[in-house]
């Protein structure tokens, strides 16, 4: 039983998907829309991932919360659920994702199987590594981009992708203050999705900045299924 419950750990669901646009989905950043309107407006633009972030919200709005953007994202998006496994199951979510300081990949997948992605944040090739052996179906890679309103001990930065990419043993999500100004930038050492926040959720025209960004995405389509 224990081979078997660590085999299914390092195998991950076997259906990791390369996503081009994950929208961080943070009510607090949604300071000129409201987060349906941002979720709407990301949706229509063609953002194919979802992640619902909200770290302060009690477990019973979080769900109510994450069952509404399953069902607007059903059939276009999927749909990623941070930190929060349990809630990620009962609202019919894709997948969680996990921070470094959260429950480990092998400890999720004990309770919840093949049901969900997981996802996993990394700031070196040590710890992607690790994502991987642990049955980790993709990495958020960074943090890329340095902020002026959250210190980060470590940034990654684009250099850390382009090790990552050469390893390309993962879907990859690069993360971290990035904007259509700065996403060439991850191009060029061949990033092939990233996750972003301030610059959508904060946005006027939500819509144009997303279809900007998958612009300059255009050049890498996302290899649907993949295999271990």
């Amino acid at each position: 039983y224990v081979l078997e419950q660590k085999l299914t750990a390092a195998l991950g669901t076997g259906r990791a998907q390369q996503w081009k646009l994950c929208v961080l989905l943070t009510e607090s950043l949604c300071t000129q829309r409201s987060w349906k309107d941002v979720l709407a407006a990301a949706l229509d633009a063609g953002a194919d991932c979802i992640q619902v972030r909200a770290k302060e919200m009690d477990a019973g709005w979080l769900f109510e919360r994450a069952a509404y953007v399953v069902e607007q994202c059903r059939g276009r998006a999927s749909v990623i659920i941070n930190d929060r496994p349990d809630v990620a199951l009962l609202a019919g979510a894709d997948g969680v994702h996990l921070g470094q300081t959260d429950l480990a990949a092998p400890q999720v997948r004990r309770l919840v199987g093949r049901q969900l992605l997981i996802g996993v944040s990394t700031s070196n090739l040590t710890q992607a590594k690790r994502a991987q052996i642990e049955g980790a179906d993709y990495c958020g890679v960074g943090p890329m981009f340095a902020t002026t309103t959250k210190h980060k001990p470590v940034l990654a930065g684009p250099d850390y992708l382009k090790q990552y990419v050469a390893w390309n043993s993962l879907p990859h999500l690069a993360i971290g203050v990035i904007t259509p100004a700065n996403l060439p930038e991850l191009v060029a050492p061949g990033g092939r999705g990233v996750a972003v926040s301030s610059a959508v959720c904060g946005a006027g025209d939500p819509a144009a900045v997303v279809s900007e960004m998958l612009g300059h995405l255009a050049n890498f389509d996302p290899t649907g299924e993949t295999s271990r």
